[in-house]
């Protein structure tokens, strides 16, 4: 396992410093908490909430998968993607990085789409995509990888811009 990280580590487009390096390195964060967003809301929407009458069910489980998920983000994020010390990060950075991550949860940024309006949409127009488990697994991969790009410019920009910056 050892070699296999060192060996990833050392992929010149995910080593570099540059914005496309750290872009591709978003990708991999994000499918890494995409697989773990996934777990929690599998087990949130199938498990924990299963008492729980459709739609209230989804919307907890995305929010109980975003309150955890946001945490892991962060630390992957300062580490993976923009290589600063997962320790070194200030309360304003981490508050930062929460709001940004609320607006993705909430309301539209440019032309994000969120995820829970879309789970809204959903809930309207084909509300049983939400009890089918392979129906729910391919709609909130496809919901959260749409959004990954413009995470990453506002994590740069505006999340994480002082310690890059220093």
């Amino acid at each position: 396992m050892s070699k296999i990280l060192d060996y990833i580590k050392n992929i010149p487009i995910l080593s570099g410093d540059s914005s496309f390096a750290q872009l591709i390195r978003t990708y991999v964060v994000g499918a890494f908490n995409l697989i773990i967003g996934l777990i929690l809301n599998y087990i949130f929407q199938f498990f924990i909430f299963s008492n729980i009458d459709i739609p209230l069910r989804t919307y907890l489980t995305n929010t109980g998968s975003f309150l955890i998920g946001v945490v892991i983000s962060y630390f992957l994020s300062r580490k993976i993607i923009f290589k600063l010390a997962s320790k070194d990060g200030s309360y304003k950075e981490f508050f930062n990085f929460i709001f940004t991550n609320l607006i993705n949860l909430i309301i539209p940024l440019f032309i994000l789409i969120i995820p829970l309006f879309i789970w809204y949409l959903i809930d309207i127009y084909r509300p049983t995509i939400q009890e089918n488990e392979l129906h729910f697994l391919v709609a909130t991969v496809l919901i959260h990888s749409s959004i990954l790009p413009i995470k990453y410019l506002v994590y740069k920009f505006f999340v994480f811009k002082d310690s890059l910056e220093s």
